[in-house]
């Protein structure tokens, strides 16, 4: 591997003999589990890139599907932060179908944290008893506020998730549409063809 600090997709397609391209499109298609710096036209990969750059073209030759492909680098790399939208510059509608589903996990993750921590210390503050006046007692009120609005949010996020999933198998029974059609396209091209070497000779 090449000792660069940072590598361009041109250089990351020299290095494992693929076509530009199609390392374009996997830098859109994977982008949450590829270290980089940068963005748009700027945008350079740090050197372990190249190892998930190659197992994605190894996984995708054994004839695993993209989906697969994500599943088994969720399961092997880390997200990648700077691979999420920040300071709200794009909205969650703007994102990919790609972007939203590592998206949500993450979400998801850093909720169940947030939630682990507050319920921790809405525990040790409710198990201190009524000392301490009204001013505990106010910290009780607006840690049972708080813990409220976090169930509440827990609750549509599993909403989210259960939506996510629907619009997945939405997205399965089109992606087989489209073979369908396609495969229907070349034949009917197929028969025009030889109708039109028939009339011809």
């Amino acid at each position: 591997m090449t000792g660069k600090k940072v590598l361009s997709v041109a250089e990351i397609a020299r290095e494992l003999e693929l076509p530009e391209s199609t390392v374009h499109y996997w830098k859109n298609r994977f982008a949450q589990h590829l270290p980089s710096v940068g963005r748009g036209r700027q945008k350079r990969f740090k050197p372990e890139a190249v190892e998930v750059f190659s197992t994605i073209s190894r996984l995708l030759k054994e004839g695993h599907t993209a989906r697969d492909v994500m599943d088994q680098l969720s399961q092997a790399y880390p997200l990648q932060a700077d691979a999420m939208p920040q300071d709200g510059c794009v909205a969650p509608v703007q994102m990919s179908g790609a972007a939203m589903e590592p998206a949500m996990q993450m979400a998801a993750t850093i909720g169940l944290e947030i939630a682990k921590s507050v319920s921790e210390g809405i525990r040790s503050v409710m198990a201190g008893g009524g000392e301490g006046g009204p001013e505990v007692a106010e910290v009780k009120q607006g840690l049972e506020e708080a813990a409220t609005r976090i169930t509440t949010t827990m609750e549509e996020t599993a909403m989210l998730r259960s939506e996510n999933e629907y619009l997945r198998e939405k997205l399965k029974v089109m992606e087989a549409e489209m073979i369908r059609l396609r495969k229907d396209r070349r034949e009917m091209e197929k028969y025009l063809l030889d109708k039109i070497k028939s009339v011809s000779t």
